[in-house]
């Protein structure tokens, strides 16, 4: 029983890994644009992409808290 529950911790690690690294490659393609759109028009545009980062922070790091709670719990 042990075994399964440690596989699905590494399973749920392995896919908030990949989770982070696709929103962090989200964000830095918007954040790009964004710079861009602001260098070819000369002008301050609103930061778009403050959205999706205030968003992701909340939501990953909710999901990194919850788990580190939870593979505390049963290691001993």
């Amino acid at each position: 029983m042990s075994e399964s529950t440690e596989k699905t911790r590494s399973g749920s690690g392995s896919a908030r890994l990949i989770v982070t690294i696709a929103w962090a490659a989200v964000l830095g393609v918007q954040f790009v644009i964004w710079l861009l759109m602001c260098l070819i028009s000369m002008s301050f545009k609103w930061p778009f992409w403050l959205w999706t980062l205030g968003g992701g922070v909340l939501v990953l790091g909710v999901w990194w808290s919850l788990d580190r709670r939870g593979s505390g719990n049963g290691s001993e």
